[in-house]
């Protein structure tokens, strides 16, 4: 295999066998994958390591989800993701690179998994399973994807040779979508709806039918929308909990309003997460803590801490001050880890309280406007607060992402939701107007239309040049 290739798309070729004119070991310790994939035990293991592979993943989302829009930003103490809080990025920002990498890494294990395993015999119900978790996964990548890079290559099956890698360009967003969709479709008839203790956290029918109705709502298919969550939230498979901050407790990781999160697990082996070190206060010690260096990279904006009602439950556990500096974080992921990366806390991916927001917004959208005042009531009472009564659709639709503003912020939404309502260029400008001089470096706020994409990475268009960029980069 050419060096090249070796580079090349080098996460859709992580899977593959090792490469013969370059090194050629045989290891006794290591099964080699034309061994592998033979039984139901080997592709257990292939779909368990999908999960393990989300760990890595959602470690770094909220860069990419949260850092650039109005909820976060970067201190003086932590400038090394200041391209993405200030919007500055360029075509060779690493983390944008990582990104990319990541994303198509997990979907190539997923194509294999699905290629290979109609092969083997097993338990058919279980086979539909692991078919279902994969396309789940595969899903879950390309639906950030295009809402991260817009057009991208859409592989749905294991490369093997150099020719093939380099067969795949950019498919229009569309092509995209529908193969989400057709995935998640898929997913819904083979998942169960719940597993047994030692299964927990595995994507499950209903974790299927919310990413799809959030699908729907992103690509504008409103009806759609509306009909499966409306079908998933009748099910009464979730709930929204009594108290708010019980949401995120470390031993409460699979409760009720959880769809789906990523599952971290602190056993000394570093397969915790970080994020209750990373995000408490810079110096702020073990005070909030315990053990590494407080990072405060994930740190509130004044203008978040200012969005909450008077009276609003939310606000105590979504967003703090740190007496000494004064600085804002957040205390939704609380938690005493004995080192970096052995945290107990799970990354939110889908919960109950999303659900009912899209709902409201997909009834909204098709005309519904007094209906859909009653989910986001919802999350309003179990906040403390007054029900709303039925605005005109514009007013309810602005009242709607305020409301998913303050009930999920640092969970990775607030960047997303700014793309796909078309909501980040206004927001953004008006953010940057009202807090120069008062938030950190706010004035270098490049703010302009091509921000609604991430470029394409510098290192893939020079390795494969059919790959076109998004307008406004180089």
């Amino acid at each position: 295999m050419k060096t090249r290739y070796r580079i090349l798309f080098a996460a859709l070729a992580l899977l593959q066998a090792g490469c013969s004119d370059f090194v050629d070991l045989n290891p006794p310790t290591i099964v080699r994958q034309d061994q592998y994939f033979k039984t139901q035990a080997d592709f257990a293991a292939a779909v368990n390591g999908l999960y393990s592979g989300l760990r890595g993943y959602y470690a770094n989302f909220y860069l990419f989800a949260e850092i650039p829009s109005d909820n976060s930003e970067v201190n003086g103490y932590n400038l090394a993701n200041a391209d993405l809080d200030q919007l500055t990025w360029l075509t060779n920002t690493a983390s944008i690179q990582t990104l990319w990498l990541s994303s198509y890494s997990t979907i190539a294990r997923a194509n294999i998994i699905l290629d290979r395993i109609d092969a083997v015999p097993m338990d058919a119900t279980i086979k539909e399973q692991f078919k279902g978790e994969a396309r789940f996964v595969r899903a879950l990548m390309y639906f950030n994807l295009v809402q991260f890079f817009g057009e991208v290559p859409l592989p749905l099956r294991e490369i093997t040779t150099e020719d093939e890698a380099y067969a795949y360009t950019r498919e229009s967003t569309g092509k995209v979508y529908q193969q989400i969709q057709l995935d998640l479709q898929d997913a819904i008839k083979a998942l169960p709806p719940g597993y047994d203790a030692a299964n927990k956290g595995k994507a499950t029918k209903g974790a299927a039918m919310g990413l799809l109705g959030k699908v729907y709502i992103t690509n504008k298919q409103f009806a759609e929308g509306a009909a499966i969550l409306k079908t998933l939230i009748e099910s009464n498979n979730y709930t929204l909990l009594e108290k708010y901050e019980d949401v995120f407790r470390v031993d409460n990781s699979f409760n009720n309003e959880i769809l789906f999160n990523v599952h971290y697990l602190g056993n000394g082996n570093s397969e915790g997460s970080n994020f209750s070190i990373a995000f408490a206060p810079f110096g702020s010690g073990t005070e909030i803590t315990s053990g590494g260096n407080p990072a405060g990279s994930n740190q509130g904006t004044l203008d978040l801490f200012n969005a909450f009602e008077t009276g609003d439950n939310r606000k105590n556990v979504s967003i703090a001050r740190y007496p000494s500096s004064g600085d804002l974080y957040t205390r939704k992921f609380l938690d005493k880890p004995i080192a970096n990366n052995e945290g107990n806390n799970d990354w939110p991916v889908l919960r109950y309280a999303d659900v009912l927001l899209l709902y409201a917004e997909a009834l909204n959208e098709t005309g519904s406007s007094s209906e859909a005042v009653q989910p986001l009531n919802q999350v309003r009472k179990r906040a403390g607060l007054t029900g709303l009564t039925v605005a005109s659709q514009a007013q309810l639709r602005e009242l709607i992402q305020k409301e998913r503003r303050v009930e999920l912020c640092f969970e990775g939404h607030r960047w997303l939701d700014l793309l796909r309502t078309r909501q980040m260029l206004p927001v953004m400008t008006r953010y940057k107007e009202n807090y120069k001089g008062k938030a950190y470096l706010v004035e270098y706020y490049e703010v302009d239309e091509r921000k609604y994409r991430f470029p394409i990475p510098f290192r893939e268009r020079s390795l494969n040049p059919a790959l076109t960029q998004n307008e406004g980069y180089n």
